[in-house]
């Protein structure tokens, strides 16, 4: 046994104490968003019209145990940073089981922003760290937006986001699954080789 699997098991179960509350604020911002949106069919216009004021009633109800997880997500990532390659596959996995996996994406804007604001080094570690966990399970085109902006943040706060995410890179899951053209590993290290850099980030530093 080592150090780190009592710790795993304890994140585990901080985790999946969590599923239900965060499954049923979920749940309401879906439910309000749709009342707020009204019917799906009409003109694409009328429903881009629509979408401000629905997501304004979802984000209404609040951040829910938003803060919570990710507290635990700063420790957990913390550990994933510094945790050979085995066990980073099995911190994907523990978050992947749980709820908690829909905050991924928003993790990463919130490191971004902290950034912004002139935030420590180490959250663009935790930013990429919650990027590799992520793993493109729900779509790499907001994954690759939402790892751009970090970028983008850490190079205003005078950080080089490129060591961070060649070693990130090598933590991450080296297979390709359905939902992403490319392995995390790969996208990861060779994000500044990217088409999407080229065209997206690269314009955006000169």
């Amino acid at each position: 046994m080592t150090d780190e699997e009592p710790s795993l098991r304890s994140f585990q179960d901080r985790l999946e104490r969590l599923d239900t509350p965060i499954r049923k604020w979920r749940e309401a911002r879906e439910r309000s968003f749709a009342a707020a949106f009204g019917p799906k069919q009409g003109r694409l216009s009328n429903l881009m019209a629509r979408l401000p004021q629905a997501a304004s009633a979802a984000a209404a109800l609040g951040l829910g145990p938003r803060d919570e997880v990710f507290a635990i997500f700063d420790e957990l990532f913390d550990l994933y940073a510094r945790s050979d390659p085995p066990h980073c596959a099995i911190i994907r996995g523990i978050v992947h089981e749980r709820e908690a996996r829909v905050l991924l994406e928003d993790y990463v804007a919130y490191a971004s922003g902290i950034l912004k604001q002139g935030g420590r080094p180490e959250w663009l570690e935790r930013g990429v760290v919650a990027a590799s966990i992520d793993d493109q399970r729900r779509d790499y085109r907001d994954w690759l937006m939402s790892l751009g902006d970090l970028y983008l943040s850490a190079h205003a706060a005078h950080l080089d986001p490129s060591p961070v995410l060649k070693r990130i890179a090598e933590r991450s899951n080296p297979e390709r699954h359905q939902a992403a053209p490319t392995p995390t590993r790969e996208a990861l290290g060779k994000f500044e080789d990217s088409a999407y850099f080229a065209t997206s980030i690269l314009p955006q530093l000169r």
